[in-house]
């Protein structure tokens, strides 16, 4: 059984926990499961990006997954990298992007800047079938041509709003 914590629309706990999954459970407006995810991006402007497993649906996606009853937004998504790409990025330096609320999940965004050698990826092959460096006009591709959900897209565009505020301030 996975214990899940439900959150408010502005990424605070409410105190509630429920069990993932769990048919008819009600939530209110202001209620979500969370969920975190992280854009890795490459020396080329690339970003790491995943098909999911056809028992996961098939779809293209960044890593992540759902935010364990009382488990932090980062201690996510390094699990989640170990997990599905055998990949450990718990010294790496990890961005906090804060969150966004699109559709139910809220979605806590992470970004680090990293050169990962495909070849070094060991696959959770149950949630993933593969992964390669995209560009972001390749990933909105997928998205126009319905491979990839609107969220995950969302979650870049977070992304690429702090790359660009980020370049404004360098001198």
């Amino acid at each position: 059984m996975e214990l899940l914590d439900v959150y408010d629309s502005l990424g605070n706990k409410t105190g509630r926990v429920v069990e993932r999954g769990k048919p008819n459970e009600e939530f209110a407006d202001n209620e979500h499961i969370a969920v975190a995810i992280i854009y890795i991006e490459n020396d080329n402007g690339e970003f790491l990006v995943q098909k999911t497993s056809e028992e996961k649906g098939g779809h293209y996606s960044t890593t992540g997954g759902h935010i364990n009853h009382g488990e932090e937004p980062i201690n996510t998504v390094i699990r989640e990298v170990k997990e599905e790409l055998g990949i450990d990025i718990s010294n790496d330096d990890i961005i906090d992007l804060g969150h966004i609320c699109v559709d139910f999940p809220v979605r806590f965004i992470f970004y680090l800047k990293k050169n990962i050698d495909l070849n070094n990826i060991d696959l959770q092959k149950d949630e993933v079938e593969q992964v390669s460096y995209m560009s972001v006009e390749k990933i909105k591709e997928l998205l126009d041509n319905g491979l990839m959900h609107k969220a995950h897209y969302k979650v870049l565009e977070k992304v690429l709003d702090f790359k660009n505020e980020y370049r404004k301030r360098l001198p």
